[in-house]
């Protein structure tokens, strides 16, 4: 049974403020709560309605009504987890390839992007105090667990690239057909606002502006599509 301790603390997590303050935040479902713990992320409390699903980890049994009241989904799973956000206070290195991302700000999007970016192998993505939260609990879901795989933290992304001595391959309307760009073995690949781009401030500092060029009459191209599409081709 949950306490109203318990699903107090829990409800608070769905707030960024509080992921920050405990360092801990919520994942949902058996199959990400077990990706994670794999993963080698560490869980704190696992609550679920079937103790067979986790053999080997400390589970407390809750019925679906309690589930109902801490989830932060619309259609909530039969578990639920709480896990310590990992220490992801990385240095970029000059040999590797980094994602920028300024001001994401959909779950969904910033889920996918991650999920892609463990997908292609990259390691590492840093974002703009204007990004939705990567431990957002639907950010989290979207990843599919791949938030277990990549180091991600928020930064200042024009100190990021001013202290590195890599190129900024950075996606705008009015760029060099990515298709027809070469590119080195290292780099930021900066990615921009789902409606605005990149902030004007920060396309000073791109090296190679690079687009996906348009066929149809659609106004922009979803910013999880454009990382894979771009990713694809350093791999």
């Amino acid at each position: 049974m949950l306490s109203q301790l318990e699903i107090k603390h829990i409800n608070a997590l769905k707030i960024k403020k509080y992921r920050t303050k405990y360092s801990q935040f919520i994942a949902e479902g058996d199959k990400i709560i077990k990706e994670l713990i794999d993963k080698g992320i560490e869980v704190v409390n696992i609550y679920a309605t079937d103790i067979k699903s986790f053999n080997g980890n400390q589970v407390k049994i809750v019925s679906e009504e309690q589930l109902n009241k801490v989830t932060a989904l619309k259609h909530h799973y039969n578990s639920l987890a709480v896990f310590k956000i990992p220490d992801n206070n990385f240095t970029v290195e000059s040999d590797e390839w980094v994602v920028l991302l300024d001001d994401i700000q959909d779950p969904g999007n910033m889920g996918t992007i991650i999920r892609t970016c463990d997908w292609f192998g990259i390691q590492k993505i840093i974002c703009s105090d204007g990004c939705v939260d990567a431990y957002n609990p639907k950010v989290v879901q979207a990843s599919m667990a791949s938030i277990g795989s990549i180091q991600i933290r928020e930064a200042d992304l024009i100190t990021i690239i001013k202290e590195s001595n890599l190129p900024v391959y950075g996606a705008v309307l009015d760029g060099k057909n990515y298709r027809e760009q070469s590119f080195e073995e290292k780099g930021f690949i900066l990615i921009g606002n789902e409606g605005h781009g990149i902030h004007a401030d920060l396309q000073s500092a791109i090296t190679y502006p690079i687009t996906i060029p348009k066929k149809g009459k659609a106004e922009s191209l979803n910013a999880g599509i454009a990382t894979a599409l771009i990713l694809d081709k350093l791999v």
